[in-house]
């Protein structure tokens, strides 16, 4: 099939893309997880405790309509309503493909697959073969977004919508109104998951700049921003559990609503340069010798990679400017890339960029591709870090089956349905379907046995174990013989069910 037929045809050429997505994420896949196709893929046995959390939330929505039991860190939970420190809105997202794929452990999964391909078959529709390819190589070289599709987190959604912004801008650009409102829309969405994405908004603002009516456009476009992250804020504080680590530094801020410019611009600087001290002590120093364990690893080779795709970034803006070629959409990707860096770096915790040095470097390859195809120059310091140690590591590869698992799930699971029946739901609370989780004693994968609707607790074991400390959930799960099981056997709860490494306690005010 020539390229100039299927060119032509908008759904064939979808389609076209589509195919070649799944050919490329294939492709990927038997490189780094060939072994999955005979070990198969089965999400509790997962080293990321997030995905659980995801995972639970995301059943909940599609069986039940929304999690009746709480979501939360040490028996806290949300003011409004009883989803995750991420906010519902993530999750109602996910729910969208998760219909087509059904409610179980790799819906997740199966959902981010679903994000990865969109993501594609939206960004080739503004690149042309050769784009294309240099987007493919890049990515390949890059390989820490590709690892971030093989989980059950949620980065795939925002590569989706980081797609929807760099190819809507581009629209734009060429005076398309559609493509400008869903570059925007994108923006607000992701904006709407997480503040920092409103510094996308400078896609279709910078992009679409020499458009008639600029100043009622961009005047538009800022106030959406600004509605977005204070809907974002609120969300947040109200719709959101209280994370149950670090939380975000705000001290700059703070100086600077006194007017205190030089104190900000002077904690800013010294918070940055604390940072990067810890970043070379505690990850890139470590890294170069190999045999560090895998976060460290993730955390050096997120960072490196990204300043490795800024500087080719910013050089092929130079090379451009010479040529006399467009540099808008590569100069939004660098200033976006470096201020999620940096607020990340100054108002939370270096540790984090094994999660979103993945975002950066897809707001960094999506706008230099996007533009032409001289990206692909990026492959060779990428692949000299493939080869760096640990460059190529892949955690523990995807979750395998576990049938000793898989049968103490089912149990916990039937004998969970079975008490949730007998319960009088008139009076219920959402405590009474909750479940208490003591982290550090039980193995979180085991949180999958919790039935769709009830509410998970991330607990730690010390927090359970503290007589002082009040558990308002129904249910506990800790393991056997542990000061946790101890506090819960004094207060008086009764053990529902015992498997051979957890036992499920019910709080004694429920018998």
């Amino acid at each position: 099939m020539r390229f100039e037929y299927i060119k032509e045809k908008r759904w064939i050429r979808l389609l076209f893309f589509a195919f070649c997505a799944v050919v490329f994420l294939l492709a990927a896949f038997v490189i780094a997880h060939c072994d999955s196709f005979t070990t198969g893929i089965w999400f509790p046995t997962s080293t990321n405790s997030d995905e659980v959390i995801y995972n639970r939330q995301l059943v909940g929505v599609l069986k039940v309509g929304s999690p009746q039991g709480y979501f939360g860190y040490n028996e806290s939970h949300a003011v409004i309503g009883t989803f995750s420190t991420w906010g519902p809105l993530v999750i109602w997202l996910y729910a969208i493909p998760g219909f087509l794929f059904g409610a179980g452990y790799n819906t997740m999964f199966w959902c981010n697959l679903f994000f990865a391909v969109l993501a594609w078959v939206v960004l080739a529709g503004r690149m042309n073969r050769k784009q294309q390819l240099a987007f493919a190589a890049v990515l390949l070289c890059l390989w820490i977004p590709l690892r971030q599709i093989f989980t059950a987190t949620s980065e795939p959604l925002h590569f989706f919508l980081l797609a929807c912004v760099v190819s809507g801008s581009l629209a734009a650009a060429k005076s398309s109104k559609k493509g400008e409102v869903a570059a925007v829309l994108a923006c607000a969405l992701d904006t709407m998951i997480r503040p920092y994405g409103v510094i996308l908004f400078l896609f279709p603002i910078v992009c679409g700049w020499k458009n008639p009516k600029r100043g009622r456009r961009v005047a538009g476009m800022a106030a959406l921003a600004v509605a977005a992250t204070v809907l974002s804020l609120w969300s947040m504080n109200q719709l959101s559990a209280p994370y149950g680590e670090q939380s975000l530094d705000f001290a700059i801020f703070k100086k600077a609503a006194h007017l205190d410019i030089l104190g900000a611009i002077s904690y800013f600087f010294e918070k940055l340069h604390s940072a990067c001290k810890i970043l070379y002590n505690d990850y890139i120093r470590p890294t170069k010798w190999g045999g560090t364990e895998q976060y460290i690893a993730d955390v050096t080779h997120g960072f490196l990679r990204v300043l490795a795709l800024t500087a080719v970034t910013i050089g092929l803006c130079i090379y451009d400017i010479v040529k006399k070629r467009p540099i808008r959409c590569k100069l939004c990707g660098v200033v976006c890339a470096l201020t999620v860096l940096f607020a990340i770096l100054v108002l939370y915790d270096p540790v984090q960029l094994r999660r979103y040095a993945a975002f950066m470097c897809m707001i960094l390859l999506m706008a230099s591709a996007a533009e032409n195809g001289a990206i692909v120059v990026a492959c060779v310091p990428l692949a000299l870090l493939l080869i760096y140690p640990s460059g190529f590591a892949h955690s523990d590869g995807l979750p395998a089956y576990n049938a000793a698992m898989d049968a103490q799930l089912q149990q916990v699971t039937t004998v969970l349905e079975e008490s949730q029946a007998q319960f009088n739901q008139e009076n219920a609370t959402a405590w009474d379907h909750t479940l208490t989780f003591g982290y550090g004693d039980v193995y979180y994968g085991y949180l999958y046995a919790v039935p769709a609707g009830m509410g998970i607790e991330f607990d730690w074991n010390t927090y359970i174990a503290d007589p002082e400390e009040t558990i308002y959930s129904r249910y506990a799960m800790v393991n056997h013989g542990t000061d946790a099981e101890a506090r819960l056997v004094a207060d008086g709860w009764q053990p529902l069910i015992s498997t051979e490494d957890l036992i499920v306690y019910d709080r004694p005010d429920t018998q």
